[in-house]
């Protein structure tokens, strides 16, 4: 004997609006997947009007050496210097500065490859006693650059930009806000967030805020002043925070198209 199951019935009235917000939560996808395209294509293209204004890819792409000092100061006063050489060619790095207790030392090193040779008070450090300073140098290297070529940057692979509207510049003016992110496997501190300034007039930064490793504090801002163009490239040389008496410096900048050898070449064993 066959058993008719029992199948509750849904009104009709309750079967198309179903449908409707189905089909509603369906636009609303799509508009909101369009809207974020938008959003990236508008990101992109403040970036590109960016690279344009500080010099273009082309300049960029024969800036072969990169030397500057990265001067970290308070009240006015230099507190600590940095001294970096860099192949972006090869990799060859040079980096010279002082340690806490005011020892001199040189790493000499490839970005790719991390190995190198230590150098503190003009003696060579080998072995294991050497892989902290390898990999302090290398910090160095990723920190410093970007607070001077943070722009030449955020086309790499694994950068996220975003479009975060348009504000008042502090100078006066309209700023597009680009937002930078990093996916989870680029560099040392993916969870960082930068809002690049960017006028409309000009396009060179006018400031940048930031949040480090995805912390709720308010953002820290710094300004982005004494632009130069060296070898092809509009750099920003003075980074003063606001609200605090920091500046991050750059002296003895220069680019170059070609590399010089002597820079990277360590001192004969002591």
């Amino acid at each position: 004997m066959s058993r008719e199951v029992y199948r509750p019935r849904v009104p009709r009235e309750v079967g198309a609006y179903d449908r409707r917000m189905r089909r509603l939560a369906a636009l609303l996808a799509l508009s909101l997947r369009a809207a974020a395209a938008a959003a990236d294509e508008k990101a992109d293209a403040v970036g590109r009007d960016l690279i344009a204004a500080l010099g273009g890819q082309a300049a960029w792409d024969a800036a072969r050496q990169v030397q500057f000092d990265f001067v970290l100061e308070s009240d006015g006063e230099a507190i600590a210097r940095f001294s970096h050489v860099w192949d972006r060619s090869t990799g060859d790095y040079r980096l010279t500065g002082t340690d806490k207790a005011g020892a001199p030392f040189a790493v000499y090193f490839n970005v790719h490859t991390r190995q190198g040779r230590v150098f503190v008070n003009g003696r060579s450090i080998e072995g294991e006693p050497a892989a902290p300073l390898l990999e302090n140098a290398y910090e160095r290297f990723l920190n410093d650059s970007y607070w001077l070529l943070a722009p030449w940057m955020i086309f790499d692979p694994g950068v996220n930009r975003a479009y975060d509207g348009e504000k008042p510049c502090p100078g006066g003016g309209v700023c597009d806000i680009l937002k930078v992110t990093f996916a989870e496997d680029a560099g040392r501190t993916p969870r960082d967030t930068y809002w690049l300034w960017i006028p409309r007039e000009g396009h060179r930064i006018v400031q940048w805020q930031y949040v480090l490793n995805g912390a709720a504090d308010a953002p820290t801002t710094v300004a982005w002043s004494e632009w130069q163009k060296l070898g092809g490239l509009w750099l920003s040389l003075d980074k003063p925070m606001r609200g605090r008496p920091v500046s991050i410096r750059f002296e003895n900048t220069s680019v170059s198209s070609t590399r010089d050898d002597a820079l990277f070449r360590p001192p004969a064993n002591p």
